[in-house]
């Protein structure tokens, strides 16, 4: 997944459905490694962090075994966009002045974009009683307690329990389920099923299957569709 949510054309549809929108046309990678404002803090690295078209920090993490504090985890790891937000505001506003001209302070507004954890699990996490068993997405925000008013939109943690999510192909849905699905039994199929024939679905297949080609095998691969979008290209040319 991790070679797969590298690449713009799988992980933009994905974004898309796991927040249930259209919005995101584009992302901006942006480096997996994190500081705090000091170098005596912590070091942290995501899986995948970017930044959408429409504004927005994301963080994407797949973890494999259940850990004590993790949700606590999520938590700390949103702290850093938004201290990047921070840095990133102060930088453009010095960027109006050339370094001979007296800058003023910089007062910053504390106006911040959103920012979300998606947490893809193996496993499942503790909730309360009344919890429903196949119920595999839960999404968390700000709110107030006793009549939900949102306190804030800045701060969104969405958690995706693979184990929970058992429906058979024919009962597939929506596009959160095909996604469900094929993280589940990407390495029992051996081809895109009928009903999740999408461009984005076909590339994430192909790059599952390059990933396990041996290194040789791989490289011919990849030689082959070289040739291939060449030809192509040759045809649209002409």
């Amino acid at each position: 997944l991790k070679s797969a949510f590298g690449q713009k054309n799988i992980m933009i549809p994905f974004l898309n459905a796991v927040l249930k929108t259209d919005t995101i046309i584009d992302i901006d990678y942006r480096n997996i490694e994190n500081w705090g404002l000091s170098p005596e803090d912590r070091k942290v690295f995501y899986d995948v962090y970017c930044h959408t078209s429409d504004g927005n920090d994301i963080i994407v993490e797949m973890q494999k075994r259940e850990q004590k504090y993790y949700r606590d985890r999520c938590i700390f790891y949103s702290s850093f966009p938004i201290q990047r937000q921070f840095l990133d505001a102060k930088s453009e506003f010095l960027m109006q002045f050339d370094d001979k001209s007296e800058k003023p302070p910089f007062i910053w507004d504390y106006r911040l974009h959103p920012v979300y954890v998606i947490s893809i699990l193996d496993f499942v996490m503790q909730h309360e009683p009344s919890w429903p068993q196949d119920r595999f997405h839960s999404y968390y925000r700000l709110q107030e307690e006793t009549y939900h008013e949102n306190y804030s939109y800045i701060l969104n943690f969405i958690f995706i329990e693979l184990p929970r999510f058992n429906k058979v192909a024919e009962d597939i849905g929506d596009d959160i389920d095909r996604w469900m699905y094929l993280f589940k039994n990407m390495s029992k199929l051996q081809s895109v099923p009928k009903n999740f024939e999408k461009t984005w679905m076909s590339d994430l297949f192909d790059t599952a299957k390059i990933a396990n080609f041996a290194p040789k095998e791989r490289q011919k691969y990849l030689e082959d569709q070289k040739m291939l979008y060449d030809y192509q290209n040759c045809i649209d040319f002409a």
